[in-house]
């Protein structure tokens, strides 16, 4: 029966079997000796094991095998009590072939089990983590100088422009007390080095000895000691009033707006940095975003792969429980049937035949004895096998709950590897593109505040203008009041001037007359005087005292008809 089961077979453990077909050995980066299988050397002869030969070499069906182990575990009545307690001892040793075997290849698979999974779970939190705090590293300082300058955008009293004034008035006020301390600075340097090159010349000083080296320090050396003491006395004194005065010099101005004091360190942050180092800080953002889709891409592969493996596994630990549990279905179908057999036997030695002579009464209750330690061991073994396969059948539960959770993860993690990558990629294209657009926005309304600031500076002055334009037509209306004022006395003083104009000319046309009448009269007193000769000789003459007295008159034409005054 055993020959015939093992019929077309080669001899094959079951465990070799299982492995090399539903098994692969994890390449390892050292070369080790393969040991050979404890299994395999403490059943070295199994394969002679009646039992193995049914149920493992056989090539016939579940139902064969169940009944080729049935009539293997039933009593055989031509056989002897040795006979039969050895085939039990033989389905034993099959079994705790199983069992070591069972044990095996669960070690075997332990072996196999993913190493790594602690050190993938280690990269995927370092890597994915730092990925993202490096990408919030880089967004949140932008982010905080967009959400300053809309908090200052939107302030209703031109906060921005306040703000942006008093950091230009800070930087003034930094650069003056820059400039300031180096000066301090400059002139401490100075006052120390002052009071060391004094010291090293009162050190020379004192070697100054008179008596040719012999005697004291000079008289003249210890007066100029003394100056110089003084003079170093003098600087420590200016040096520790300096250092004073140093320390005071600090940048505590008080800022006009305390409630937007934070809104004021971003927006000076956004002013000191440089256009340059602002991309550089946009394009490190831009550079963190891809690492991070990145990483998400390559560290939820590794983990899709591991957990590839893990089914791999899964599927493993299945089929070699599958097995297990047909090998066990069929020894345990083939008890049941032998305990069928077995109570057939035992019933069969148990009734008494008529006329039964004591000697064979002893052999039938020496064989029903038999049977029935036979039923006694058979049960016990049913126990265990039976116990053995609810164990399998538990074990099958666990390994199918363990697969759908693989089957599950594997699906999520599939799922996160292809569109959850894709969308946080996405969505931090979106959120890229957000923080530029709401720049450009804060720019925009920025530009729209400067210029309304603008408009109102210049409606101001224009405002000053036109009052002071008028003011100017009021000035310029004084002024020709003036004018007309200056130009009436003008007029009163030359009414005054011709008036007395107009008196000279008369007062002169009348002198101009009496000279007329004075010149006259001179001219005819001139020409009697040069006549006055002539007329005294001639006097007397008749000829001369005859003649019309008409002559005087012609000669009394003025000699200046021509003149004027």
């Amino acid at each position: 029966m055993a020959k015939g089961a093992a019929k077309g077979r080669t001899s094959t453990s079951l465990a070799d079997e299982a492995v090399e077909k539903y098994t692969k050995k994890r390449a390892v980066e050292t070369t080790e000796k393969t040991e050979e299988s404890t299994v395999s050397n403490q059943f070295a002869q199994i394969e002679s094991n009646p039992f193995h030969q049914i149920v493992i070499q056989s090539d016939a069906s579940p139902t064969e095998k169940k009944d080729a182990v049935a009539r293997a575990l039933a009593y055989n009545a031509t056989e002897s009590k040795e006979e039969n307690e050895a085939r039990l001892a033989s389905f034993e040793e099959f079994k705790e072939y199983l069992m070591a075997y069972r044990k095996e290849m669960s070690k075997e698979i332990i072996r196999l089990a993913d190493t790594e999974a602690f050190s993938e779970l280690q990269a995927v939190f370092e890597d994915m983590n730092s990925a993202l705090l490096n990408f919030e590293v880089q967004i949140t300082p932008l982010i905080e100088i967009i959400d300053a300058v809309h908090r200052l955008n939107m302030a209703s009293d031109g906060a921005m422009y306040d703000v942006f004034k008093e950091i230009q008035e800070d930087k003034e006020e930094e650069e003056r007390i820059k400039q300031l301390r180096a000066e301090q600075e400059a002139e401490l340097n100075t006052l120390e080095a002052s009071i060391l090159e004094l010291n090293q010349d009162i050190a020379a000083l004192r070697g100054e000895r008179s008596w040719f080296g012999l005697g004291g320090t000079k008289k003249t050396a210890l007066q100029t000691i003394a100056r110089k003491e003084v003079l170093i006395e003098s600087h420590k004194q200016a040096t520790t009033a300096l250092r004073e005065k140093i320390e005071a010099t600090t940048f505590n101005r008080e800022s006009k707006f305390a409630e937007f004091a934070k809104e004021k360190e971003q927006l000076r942050e956004l002013l000191d940095i440089t256009s340059a180092e602002h991309k550089d800080r946009q394009e490190g953002l831009v550079k963190a975003a891809l690492n991070f889709v990145n990483t998400t891409d390559e560290r939820t592969g590794s983990v899709l792969s591991r957990m590839d493996q893990i089914r791999s596994q899964i599927k493993n630990v299945d089929t070699v429980n599958g097995n297990m549990k047909r090998i066990f279905a069929v020894v345990s179908d083939g008890i049941k049937d032998a305990e069928v057999s077995n109570a057939d036997i035992s019933n069969a030695f148990s009734a008494v035949p008529e006329a039964e002579t004591t000697l064979a009464q002893y052999e039938r209750e020496d064989k029903l004895e038999a049977v029935n330690e036979h039923i006694e061991t058979l049960t016990a073994s049913k126990v265990d096998t039976l116990s053995t396969l609810g164990e399998l059948q538990e074990e099958s539960m666990n390994i199918k709950s363990m697969r759908d959770t693989n089957n599950q993860q594997i699906s999520h993690t599939r799922k996160m590897h292809t569109s959850g990558t894709a969308g946080i990629a996405s969505r931090l294209s979106t959120v890229l593109t957000a923080v530029s657009s709401a720049a450009l926005n804060e720019a925009r309304t920025t530009t729209q505040n400067t210029l309304n600031n603008m408009n109102t500076i210049t409606h101001d002055i224009a405002q000053n203008e036109a009052i002071k334009n008028a003011t100017n037509m009021h000035l310029q209306n004084d002024e020709l009041s003036k004018a007309i004022e200056q130009l009436a006395t003008y007029k009163d003083i030359s009414d005054k001037a011709t008036e007395i104009t107009r008196s000279a000319l008369e007062e002169q046309k009348v002198l101009q007359r009496e000279i007329e009448a004075t010149a006259a009269d001179l001219a005819n007193s001139i020409k009697k005087a040069k006549g006055i000769t002539a007329e005294v000789m001639n006097q007397g003459a008749s000829s001369a005292e005859d003649k019309p007295a008409t002559a005087p008159s012609k000669e009394a034409k003025t000699p200046f008809p021509d003149f004027k005054i």
